[in-house]
């Protein structure tokens, strides 16, 4: 599950936008981008990439 937080670069309709604030209504996540004064629809976003390792972690018995 995608995590929404102040600050989170999201893109939209081909443009790169900043999550302002994030809300609950009615049970139904809503997303405000800085600009905006309406919620979006999170199906409608697409997160920034983020950076991670493929290193193998062996475990001790």
């Amino acid at each position: 599950m995608p995590v929404y937080k102040p600050g989170t670069r999201v893109r939209r309709a081909g443009s790169w936008e900043t999550v302002s604030h994030v809300s609950l209504r009615r049970n139904d996540l809503a997303v405000f981008l800085v600009g905006y004064a309406e919620p979006v629809d999170p199906m409608d976003l697409e997160l920034e990439p983020t950076v991670f390792t493929t290193v193998r972690v062996h475990e001790r018995y």
